[in-house]
């Protein structure tokens, strides 16, 4: 060992502290269940390891699963620097604190040349160790990766090999370590790499930073810490929630108020004996293209549909990576975009109101803000509309007003369904405009809404060509029209248009010219109340200047450029719209580009932008509200200030402006409604009433007295469906119809490619796989001679061109197959789907065992493997002149045409409620290519496959989907395949489309509850049943 003074022995633990550290072990069991979550559904190709420590698979959040992902990468990433930097010394990592971590396999298993003359050294608690010890002995895929092993060591040592070692000892014993160590290793030979992965942080204080300075006595060493910070104070809403969840664990943070922020913990470590120090946040780690490439963020985007941003900025930004080296040169690089400001914005002061709500009022987040007018003298009266409340999506509006009471406070309870992430914009005199928004990160809304502030009512309005949400709009100047740019298709898209509204001619898309715009969601946009007549146009054009700052670019990051934008609008043509970068200060750039906040434009084109979040994490408090004026050369941030009083924080508690409504009253007040966030697994904090902010009292009246009226939460009203007209019309322009998009091709070559499809969840149609050689043999002829002519089959034989499951206008008959064959081939309506040779009522098709003869001429590419490992049945179909009713399969499959043409039409799971099916029926009797013809269908989103052979249609879970031929003879092999790892019914399921077992108990209860109410009168019965089915949509999580 190197000559350094060892640290003296702790004295022994009491009682009460033993019990402490028993609670800190339990930590380690949620954990691993979420770090297994992330190990099933971010790393499906590699070999598990946490399943052997988990008893049960639990499927986490989003934003669970995102946040774990990224602490697993950040170790791996630094872990991995390590191993595969050169060097003739032997590499050990220690992992203190491991719990029940599987660093040392997962690094056997992805960097195997890396990791030749490694050695990996576990380290917790005897217990705990004890534990991990018997499973890794127990499983021969653990311990088949470092045998043989040695389980009689002693001193601490509980497991032994080459290559892998267990240590059992409180970590705050180092002597003990000490001695540990060299009964495994020869230290003045190794190069170690300590990982602690919010481990030390629940030890006191002075006992984490002995075990920092011990590992820096340990020759070449390097130090990678994870654990919180508080970079934003102990009262930020995230922080206290944080702290405030970790006390009730009773495992309370230990050293994040001694180094709360990257600045004292590098201190830290400088003190300790650790000369070179990188400090990075979570949020650094996931915006570094060298610890997570642009290309690898646009990957995790197709993981699994994700929309909590707001939340994973802020779960990121509350943990720290510190990387530190004992040897060599600096690891942190230069600052290269500090940029100072030459005038520091002013913190002004402020004329603050707080009202707080009474128990779960105003508690809404991802809301919009609607002004209306009430009933008495024309008061205003402010909604928060829609959103997320305390658990699930919301159908009402919290209303808001000066004053105690106020007469008329009602608006027209019809009017748009719930839904988050949606955009208002006031039209001044013309009423407001609502925007799309969403229902899920993967079901965007279309639908648009007029709001008459004359007659307080809601009427729907022009569509969005496409269904978007976290889309950034504004008012046009002081017309009726509207600017949208940005926002979100689904959950991995972005769209990368801009459209105007124009009533009476819908929403029209612009041409863009230049290339300084990059398609984001969730910007800042403003637009400049004067607008002017464009001299040297013809036609005659309208220009429209404004700001549009920040958002979510593609990649995952927050884009960093202020951009001004000049829309130049003719009478009758499309409109063209110009950006250009506005700002060359990196720090201004910082401040002001931001991802979810609110902005609102004053009479005197000054522009104020509240809360959200920012490219390098959460806005500071001082910064959270920011004063703007725009000129033509640079934007200047004249003031800042935040929402709180620092002399009475009591009376002011400081709110979370993430999810917030916002408003500007005619008398100049900014206005904060709602507002909240999810806390990562540690609990939901919601804003604990309304501000209100005088910005009129800051810039320009000071003498004015705005606490005589108080700003407040006065009533909740709910929202119900507006009645549709017998028919759907646009414009009164005759019949809506439903808009047809077509399923996008794409060539497959790797398995990771079909996969990624795969966890998309949307059909595609897979072209260029090679299906063998049955593409070109399978003639007439050839079918018939190897399947046999005299083959009996049974068939769909129908009268009509259209099959119906559920009136069964079609009949099975018994017939040769080679009579079938010429009988379809000249156009008769028959369909063939192969039931199994052998066990036809009880076992699934099987192309290999029930036409042997044609077996090898088909098989699956093997960029498709996966369907052949999980592969249930493959069924062989010939169809003639007939189609195949809507239906919906509850397996994912695929079709692979093989002779003859075919068009599909496929419907989205969202559209289930609108296309007729029964109870638990799987067929509809809709006859949907008729239906498109009319506005039967105008609110469903179908999709339409053209096939031809060689094509293959992947085909989700519950797309329901119809099936008409293009040619007399179509042939084509369905091959279906579980991608649920459990769920499916336990019963008989020839077909692979009987409803997962989860639906069919479920049908079961709903008889149970239904026969519960049977004695009550029928109008009760109604009344009840109806809440509850009420209760049960609310809850659906899509």
């Amino acid at each position: 060992m190197p000559s350094v003074a060892r640290p003296r022995r702790p004295e022994a633990r009491s009682a009460k502290e033993t019990a402490s550290d028993d609670l800190v072990m339990q930590t380690n069991s949620s954990s691993i269940v979420s770090k297994r979550s992330v190990e099933r559904i971010y790393y499906p190709d590699e070999a598990h390891y946490f399943r052997y420590f988990v008893n049960k698979f639990q499927r986490r959040a989003p934003l669970i699963n995102r946040g774990y992902y990224l602490r697993l990468h950040a170790i791996d990433c630094a872990v991995r620097r390590f191993l595969e930097r050169p060097g003739s010394k032997t590499k050990v990592v220690i992992n203190l604190g491991c719990g029940s971590d599987v660093l040392p396999w997962q690094c056997m298993t992805r960097y195997p040349d890396a990791c030749r003359s490694a050695k990996f050294v576990d380290i917790d608690f005897p217990a705990l160790m004890s534990k991990k010890r018997a499973i890794v002995l127990n499983t021969p895929e653990l311990s088949s990766v470092f045998e043989p092993f040695d389980t009689d060591v002693g001193d601490h040592v509980l497991l032994s090999s080459s290559r892998y070692f267990q240590i059992g000892c409180d970590l705050r014993n180092t002597p003990d370590i000490d001695k540990a160590l060299s009964l495994c290793l020869d230290p003045s030979d190794c190069i170690f790499m300590f990982v602690a992965e919010v481990s030390i942080t629940y030890m006191e204080t002075p006992g984490a930073d002995g075990v920092i300075k011990w590992a820096s006595s340990l020759n070449q060493a390097e130090f990678c810490l994870l654990e919180q910070i508080l970079p934003g104070g102990p009262d930020h809403p995230f922080a206290k929630t944080m702290l405030a969840h970790f006390e009730k664990l009773k495992t309370p943070l230990k050293s994040v108020f001694e180094y709360p922020g990257l600045d004292a913990q590098k201190r830290r470590f400088h003190h300790l004996g650790w000369p070179h120090v990188r400090p990075l946040s979570l949020w650094d780690v996931w915006t570094d293209d060298s610890w997570i490439s642009a290309s690898k963020r646009r990957e995790i985007d197709l993981v699994e549909p994700f929309d909590e941003w707001e939340e994973f900025v802020l779960f990121a930004s509350h943990y720290c990576v510190i990387t530190a080296r004992n040897f060599g040169s600096d690891i942190e690089p230069p600052d290269s975009d500090s940029v100072a400001l030459r005038d520091e914005p002013a913190q002004i002061h402020r004329e603050l109101l707080f009202n707080p709500h009474s128990g779960t009022q105003g508690r809404r987040r991802f809301g919009a803000a609607l002004q209306i007018r009430g009933g008495g003298f024309g008061e205003q009266i402010y909604a928060n509309t829609f959103g997320l409340g305390t658990n699930n999506r919301l159908k009402s509006c919290d209303l808001y007003a000066f004053g105690s009471s106020v007469p008329g406070m009602d608006i027209d309870s019809a009017g748009p369904g719930s839904r988050v992430c949606h955009a208002i914009v006031g039209l001044g005199q013309f009423g407001s405009l609502l925007i799309g928004g969403r229902t899920s990160p993967t079901t965007a809304l279309r639908d648009c809404w007029h709001f008459s502030r004359e007659r307080n009512k809601w009427s729907r309005t022009d569509d969005l060509p496409l269904p978007l949400y976290r889309h950034g709009v504004a008012q046009l100047g002081r017309t009726n029209m509207t600017l949208l740019i940005g926002g979100k298709i689904d959950s991995s898209t972005v769209f990368a248009g801009c459209l105007v509204h124009k009533p009476g001619h819908g929403w029209i898309e612009c041409n863009i010219s230049g290339s300084a715009y990059q398609p984001v969601f969730g910007a800042t946009l403003v637009c400049f109340r004067e607008h002017h007549l464009v001299d040297d146009s013809e036609p005659p054009a309208t220009r429209f200047k404004g700001i549009i700052a920040g958002g979510i670019l593609e990649d995952g990051t927050v884009a960093r450029r202020v951009l001004r934008w000049s829309l130049k609008l003719p009478a009758n043509d499309r409109p063209t719209i110009s950006f250009r970068p506005i700002s060359n200060s990196t720090k201004i750039d910082t401040l002001l580009c931001r991802f979810g906040a609110s902005a609102v434009i004053d009479d005197d084109e000054h522009v104020v932008i509240v809360g959200g979040v920012q490219h390098d994490g959460i806005v500071l408090q001082a910064n959270e509200i920011l004063l703007m004026d725009i000129s033509d050369s640079r934007p200047e941030i004249f003031a800042n200030c935040s929402l709180t009083d620092s002399k009475r924080p009591s009376d002011y508690p400081r709110p979370m402006l993430v999810g917030i409504a916002t408003s500007l009253a005619e008398n100049g007040q900014l206005l904060v409604m709602g507002g909240g966030a999810t806390c990562f697994s540690m609990g939901t904090y919601w804003n604990e009433g309304c501000y209100i902010l005088d910005l009129q009292y800051n810039l320009y009246r000071p003498n004015r007295n705005t606490t005589q009226y108080s700003f407040k939460f006065q009533k909740l009203i709910e929202i119900v469906d507006k009645p549709q007209p017998t028919g759907v019309y646009d414009n009164d322009t005759g019949p809506r119809r439903a808009k047809l998009s077509h399923i996008p091709r794409a060539q497959v070559s790797t398995e990771d490619e079909f996969e990624k499809i795969l966890r998309a969840g949307k059909p595609v149609i897979i072209e260029g796989g090679d299906l063998g050689t049955c593409v070109s043999k399978w003639t007439t002829g050839y079918l018939i001679e190897k399947v046999g002519p005299q083959r009996k089959i049974v068939v769909h034989e129908a009268t009509s061109p259209n099959m119906d499951f559920n009136s069964k206008n079609f009949s099975y008959t018994t017939k040769e197959f080679g009579s079938f064959m010429i009988d379809v081939e000249r156009g008769d309506k028959q369909y063939l789907r192969a039931l199994s040779e052998e066990h036809p009522s009880d076992r699934p098709a099987n192309i290999e065992v029930d036409f042997p003869h044609l077996a090898d001429d088909f098989q699956i590419p093997p960029e498709l493997a996966f369907v052949k490992r999980n592969q249930f049945s493959s069924v062989l179909r010939i169809s003639g002149r007939v189609n195949m009713w809507l239906h919906y399969d509850v397996m994912a499959n695929i079709y692979c045409q093989i002779s003859g043409s075919k068009k599909l039409l496929l419907f989205p799971p969202s559209d289930m409620g609108r296309l007729s099916f029964a109870p638990g029926a799987s067929s509809s009797s809709i006859d949907v290519f008729a239906g498109l013809e009319t506005s039967a269908l105008a609110l469903t989103h179908p999709h339409e496959a053209i096939l031809g052979p060689g094509d293959i249609l992947f085909l989700p879970p519950l797309w329901m989907h119809a099936t008409a031929p293009l040619t007399d003879l179509g042939v084509a092999v369905n091959v279906f395949f579980r991608n649920l790892e459990t769920g499916y019914s336990s019963g008989r399921d020839v077909y692979g489309n009987r409803d997962v077992a989860a639906y069919e108990k479920a049908r079961q209860d709903v008889a149970r509850i239904t026969n519960s109410f049977s004695k009550l009168p029928r109008d009760m019965q109604a009344f009840y049943l109806r809440r509850l089915a009420d209760e049960l949509a609310q809850n659906i999580v899509e």
